[in-house]
């Protein structure tokens, strides 16, 4: 395919500011892809072709892992991951392998000026609108509180330790695994409440984070320098026998059940 003009594959931090100005009515595709996730390899394919199509829009070829800040500011989650910004507001998503959304909401943007204007305001108060707190501040600080001390090491992630969703996420398992250290974890995916409140909590605004005790210790950087050094292993409780944590688990509440999955999300039908 012969070069296109309102097309970038960003290859440093330089070139991402020479073609991003966001303050300006141009709208913005962002493709955050990763080299490890098949599905990034056909949809890079469908967002250089519909690049090719609409002139109008500017195409932007991010790797994820490489350009972190600029992953966080968008807030990805996971790859692929097409982010839409006009006039420095994030106007649309689309998540993973999808070309069909992926091309419609492109076909959205890449409409005449006042048609597509006429959009981006529909589009854009979408993203501006938070949704009503389920909690007073209170609640959700006692809350808050009850889930850093739920277990001797706390992680709160992006995903799951089976599925983690970003490489920092990711990395950390990696470590606290090597390390043999016995945690537990929160997705804060999924429970957007959390997710924003544990940022002032912690005094934190990024993901992963850790508490060991009820206290917090930091996020993935963190923990790598207190690794190795030392500190993170001595800050960590003696490991428990099993029968210490049985009899912990079991009057861990008035009634305890032991399910395959999770309440929400339960593995088998005996369970559910």
């Amino acid at each position: 395919m012969a070069a296109i003009s309102n097309y970038t594959v960003i290859g440093t931090d330089d070139d991402f500011s020479a073609v991003y100005q966001p303050t300006t009515s141009t709208v913005y595709a962002l493709n955050f892809w990763a080299a490890w996730a098949p599905p990034c390899v056909q949809m890079n394919d469908v967002f250089e072709e519909l690049a090719s199509k609409n002139s109008n829009i500017k195409f932007i070829k991010i790797e994820a892992e490489k350009f972190p800040d600029i992953s966080e500011e968008y807030e990805i989650a996971a790859v692929p991951s097409f982010v839409f910004v006009k006039e420095g507001k994030v106007v649309d998503r689309v998540e993973g392998a999808n070309p069909p959304e992926l091309s419609k909401t492109v076909a959205k943007y890449s409409k005449s000026p006042a048609s597509s204007a006429t959009n981006g305001t529909t589009a854009a108060s979408t993203p501006s609108v938070a949704a009503a707190p389920t909690m007073s501040a209170e609640e959700m600080n006692a809350r808050l509180k009850e889930l850093t001390s739920s277990s001797s090491v706390m992680v709160f992630i992006k995903g799951t330790p089976t599925a983690p969703r970003c490489q920092f996420s990711r990395q950390l398992l990696e470590i606290l695994t090597a390390q043999n250290i016995r945690f537990s974890s929160f997705n804060i995916l999924a429970d957007d409440e959390v997710r924003q409140a544990m940022k002032t909590f912690s005094d934190w605004p990024t993901f992963p984070q850790v508490y060991v005790k009820g206290e917090f210790v930091g996020g993935l950087d963190v923990v790598k320098e207190l690794v190795a050094t030392g500190e993170f292993q001595a800050l960590v409780p003696a490991e428990k026998d099993l029968k210490t944590r049985m009899d912990e688990l079991i009057h861990k509440a008035p009634v305890m059940i032991f399910i395959k999955g999770s309440p929400e999300t339960p593995r088998c039908g005996f369970s559910k």
